[in-house]
């Protein structure tokens, strides 16, 4: 319970701090909650490794990547910038990892209706 009862941006802060010390976690992408990207540019340019839902409260898992799933394919952030390998959520006591090979695919359906609001994840 190391990170209850803080503000999104505070917990953001702390689990980068934490947990990814030896990553860059202080890129803006979009409206993406969390990224990592390595520190040092190579050859190939900075891939990113992981991009991930944030919340304060006690989540859902699968409520928390379909928010990220959501914000994801309603900006296309994949066709503006290589995806990463894992997508990511977390709250105040987990964490949890996808890798995004295995859900890439969804952001390829075109019978789903991506302007839905991302945390509408009823719909």
């Amino acid at each position: 319970m190391r990170y209850k009862k803080i503000r999104e941006e505070e917990l953001k802060n702390k689990v980068g701090a934490d947990w990814f010390k030896q990553f860059d976690t202080t890129e803006i992408l979009g409206n993406i909650d969390f990224t990592v990207f390595p520190k040092q540019d190579s050859l190939f340019g900075r891939t990113p490794l992981l991009w991930a839902e944030a919340k304060t409260g006690d989540f859902d898992i699968p409520t928390m990547f379909v928010q990220l799933i959501l914000t994801i394919g309603k900006a296309r952030t994949f066709d503006k910038t290589l995806p990463p390998a894992f997508l990511g959520a977390f709250d105040f006591k987990k964490i949890a990892f996808v890798d995004y090979v295995n859900i890439q695919d969804i952001f390829y359906l075109n019978d789903f209706n991506w302007n839905v609001t991302s945390s509408n994840h009823e719909t």
